[in-house]
C-alpha cells in the first residue's frame, strides 16, 4: 500500500457534505475515517459504503452512563456500530479506558458481546488513559477536576474478548 489519508477530527461526520465529496475525490487512496459513531444513521452508512477503514470509538456501552459522561446519548452510536458489524466495511474499534468510569469488567465484557460476530472487524484497541489532558485544561487557564481518579490502575480485561475469538491490542 502507499499510503493514504485518514479523516478525523474533531468528529469528521459532522461535516458530512465536505467529508464525502473528499472521499469520492481521493477514491485512489486509501480513506479511512475515525469516528465517534455520533451521527445520523444516513450520514454514517454513507460514509461507511465510500470508506476503506472505519475506526469508531465504543465509549460505554450503558447509555444512562454515557450520558453521564459525555453528554449525549449513544442510541445513534450503537445503532451505527450495528452497520459496521453486519456490513462488509472493514473496521477497528477503539476503547478508550478511563479509570473506574468504563474499564470495568463490566463494560468491556458488554463492549465484546456487542461485537460478537461481526465479521469485518479487523481488532480492538484499548487505549489507556492519556493523563496530559490535564496539562491542555492549565493552557487554556481553565482548571482539570475530572470526577475520576486519574491515578489509578486501569483494569485491562479482555477474556470476553479471547473468548469470543477478538483480537485486542493494548497501545
Amino acid at each position: 500500500m502507499k499510503g493514504g489519508i485518514t479523516f478525523s477530527g474533531g468528529e469528521p461526520l459532522m461535516q458530512p457534505q465536505f467529508l464525502l465529496e473528499t472521499m469520492r475525490l481521493t477514491r485512489e487512496s486509501h480513506r479511512a475515517v475515525e469516528t465517534s459513531g455520533f451521527a445520523p444513521r444516513d450520514v454514517f452508512l454513507s460514509v461507511a459504503e465510500e470508506a476503506d477503514l472505519i475506526m469508531m470509538d465504543i465509549k460505554l456501552v450503558d447509555p444512562l452512563l454515557h450520558r453521564r459522561y459525555t453528554g449525549v446519548d449513544n442510541d445513534s452510536i450503537l445503532l451505527n456500530l450495528r452497520l459496521l458489524i453486519e456490513g462488509d466495511t472493514p473496521f477497528i474499534i477503539r476503547i478508550p479506558l478511563i479509570p473506574g468510569v468504563n474499564d470495568n469488567t463490566q463494560n468491556l465484557h458488554a463492549s465484546a458481546e456487542l461485537l460478537r460476530g461481526a465479521r469485518s472487524l479487523q481488532y480492538v484497541e484499548l487505549l489507556p488513559y492519556n493523563r496530559l489532558a490535564g496539562a491542555k485544561y492549565r493552557m487554556l487557564d481553565r482548571s482539570y477536576e475530572p470526577d475520576f481518579d486519574t491515578e489509578r490502575s486501569l483494569n485491562v480485561d479482555t477474556k470476553k474478548f479471547d473468548e469470543l475469538g477478538i483480537k485486542t491490542v493494548l497501545l
